[in-house]
């Protein structure tokens, strides 16, 4: 059969969450996990648990002051979350892209890409977008994000995160102008 090209969606927005929708985030979460263990597992021996059931802990952090949390709508549906916070791996930056998930139905549509930017151009200053080094996909994805929205001027490393006792993350910094 040959391969459908989904269109973009025309429509792509960052609404503010509530904490009503904490419950709705963490349900999303679920399927965040599933699409990271796709890439991770198999590099890091990584198993859910026998019910297949994920608890993300506690994000209601997120829905603190100083934090934005949003939903991401794509023509009007739930595509998604970006949970922006200020969670420290890299030494000086204003925001960090704490969670970002858009569901795997809507993939490939342009629907991360237009919702990071719209975070982006929100709340500039300096940016830490972090990722597991394993997360081939996810680093790829915000290499090209982050690309596109810079001009290509950003940095990339890996450092360890101290909120996950010492282990590697790779970070990206940039600045997102006013």
């Amino acid at each position: 059969m040959p391969e459908t090209k989904t269109p973009p969606a025309r429509d792509v927005a960052l609404i503010p969450a509530a904490r009503s929708d904490m419950a709705l985030v963490a349900a999303l979460s679920r399927f965040y996990v599933y699409d990271i263990a796709r890439a991770v597992a198999p590099a890091l021996d990584w198993h859910l648990t026998r019910d297949w059931l994920f608890d993300p802990g506690d994000w209601s952090f997120y829905w603190d002051a100083g934090n934005h949390p949003f939903l991401i709508e794509a023509d009007g549906q739930i595509a998604g979350f970006c949970l922006i916070d200020h969670r420290a791996v890299a030494e000086t930056f204003d925001w960090n892209m704490g969670q970002f998930y858009v569901l795997g139905t809507l993939a490939r549509r342009g629907i991360g890409a237009r919702a990071a930017r719209l975070a982006f151009e929100r709340f500039p200053g300096i940016w830490q977008v972090t990722q597991v080094p394993e997360n081939l996909p996810a680093i790829a994805f915000w290499r090209a994000v982050i690309g596109a929205h810079t001009g290509g001027r950003f940095d990339e490393t890996v450092l360890p995160d101290p909120q996950e006792e010492g282990e590697p993350r790779n970070v990206m910094l940039f600045t997102s102008p006013a």
